[in-house]
């Protein structure tokens, strides 16, 4: 049974996603709560008004039977995690970003104040692993890498949820099917073709190879540069941390347990070619 939270609701703020076309308020539960103290016959109505929100639909991930139950029981989660003053409860101190050093915020400027030498927007141009490079506009920035000849990106799914497309722009992991080639103008890209330098591979390219990490390799290249920004974040990675940043990256061969080894490797092969 929940602990009640005795003040009454000022404002509620309930969002549903991934239950309708797009993100939705309950608005309905929303409204109920508003003057309410959260206890657990509240928190049990507001967790039903919050399903009448959701429209969601059958697919390969669950049914909808599924989701509008999910909807229920997640909403009334929450409810008590605040009720319990535990919002947090459950989420790292501070998580991975895979962002580098800019803070989540664009455009980034760098090299005092100015954004890459060689890269220009209005020339349509892009510094692709440090090279000035013409990047064709009117699709997305996966698209445009491969046509011009970046082929280790690859398309997985199209729609942002494998990973398999993953490129490092201005300093942030991106999935560059979902977005647009011209966002990428007059930035800074790095993909896996661009991780080995001086002949030397990457710390995570070695690891992934000594730890068999690698299975059918179609989607390695994304795993690569995912792991590559975690290790700029967090240079020592321990299991949860590597398994935090490659959520946003699916192997479809299964193989996460050595891909999960190789990243916490890779940063023991970084901080001994450091010392």
């Amino acid at each position: 049974e929940a602990p009640a939270l005795d003040a009454p609701l000022i404002r509620a703020s309930i969002a549903l996603g991934a239950v309708a076309p797009v993100v939705v308020r309950a608005s309905a539960a929303e409204s109920f709560l508003v003057g309410k103290s959260l206890n657990e016959e509240t928190i049990a109505e507001a967790a039903r008004l919050a399903v009448q929100a959701a429209s969601p639909i059958d697919d390969i991930r669950s049914s909808a039977e599924y989701r509008r139950a999910m909807v229920e029981a997640l909403t009334a989660r929450a409810l008590r995690q605040i009720a319990a003053g535990e919002t947090r409860a459950g989420w790292p101190e501070q998580p991975v970003l895979l962002w580098g050093d800019t803070g989540g915020v664009w455009p980034v400027t760098r090299r005092n104040g100015k954004r890459s030498e060689g890269a220009d927007a209005n020339e349509r141009t892009a510094l692709v692993n440090g090279r000035s490079v013409a990047l064709p506009g009117g699709m997305t920035l996966l698209d445009s890498l491969r046509a011009v000849g970046f082929v280790g990106v690859k398309e997985g799914c199209a729609e942002g949820e494998c990973g398999a497309c993953t490129v490092s722009l201005d300093g942030m992991a991106v999935m560059a099917c979902m977005v647009p080639a011209e966002r990428a103008w007059g930035g800074e890209i790095l993909t896996v073709e661009g991780l080995a330098a001086c002949g030397q591979l990457h710390p995570v390219q070695q690891a992934f190879i000594e730890s068999g990490g690698v299975q059918c390799g179609y989607c390695t290249p994304g795993f690569l540069v995912s792991a590559a920004k975690l290790l700029e974040e967090r240079p020592h990675p321990d299991i949860a941390a590597a398994a935090e940043a490659l959520t946003g990256n699916f192997c479809r061969c299964t193989g996460y347990h050595k891909i999960l080894e190789a990243v916490v490797r890779a940063g023991e092969l970084q901080a001994a070619a450091s010392a």
